[in-house]
């Protein structure tokens, strides 16, 4: 990803509906189990087939809240490791901006952190040739996804969640919207 195309990704409005309008299709009631199949198999060549393509590399992907600054934890815990990660896998790093939502926020601020977080990844050695840096937000794919998983997870799983819990008890009780139940997705 080119830092011009990355420029434009964090200047653009979040994909927070479809363009198309609805799709065709009534999702049942209650998704009641969502997996993903994944099956991996081994060929042999025989003497007239072709070699198998090289395997792919296998994949990371990390993201950091924009809080505006790295803080230490973040740098040691994360980004430090990104950067050997980016030369030995396939990596997407992205700054989770739906996560920070889920607490009172300010537009502009989470903007502007946005995009310092951003250049931080640079900065500390992320090289956009090498890695898919994003925003979180401007992945429609990741709302859906949200959407769906959220239509299958019981309460009882968030309440075993540390971080669910941390951030419920710095939520004041009357404050508390149905967005801090779907925060971790």
């Amino acid at each position: 990803m080119s830092r011009a195309l990355l420029s434009h990704i964090l200047h653009r409005p979040p994909l927070l509906a479809s363009r198309s309008g609805a799709r065709g299709g009534a999702l049942p009631s209650r998704l009641r189990a969502l997996r993903l199949n994944c099956s991996a198999a081994e060929a042999t060549a025989s003497a007239d087939e072709a070699p198998a393509p090289p395997a792919r590399k296998k994949r990371v992907a990390s993201g950091v809240q924009p809080t505006g600054m790295v803080h230490l934890g973040n740098y040691l815990g994360a980004i430090k490791n990104w950067v050997a990660l980016q030369d030995l896998y396939e990596t997407f790093f992205f700054i989770v901006d739906l996560h920070a939502i889920t607490l009172p926020y300010d537009a502009p601020e989470l903007s502007k952190a946005t995009r310092s977080t951003a250049a931080i990844y640079l900065a500390c050695g992320i090289d956009s040739s090498k890695a898919s840096i994003f925003v979180q937000s401007h992945v429609r794919a990741h709302i859906e996804l949200m959407w769906l998983l959220s239509s299958s997870t019981p309460i009882g799983w968030l309440n075993k969640m540390i971080q669910f819990k941390e951030k419920s008890r710095k939520a004041v009780r009357h404050s508390l919207v149905m967005k801090m139940l779907e925060w971790h997705f």
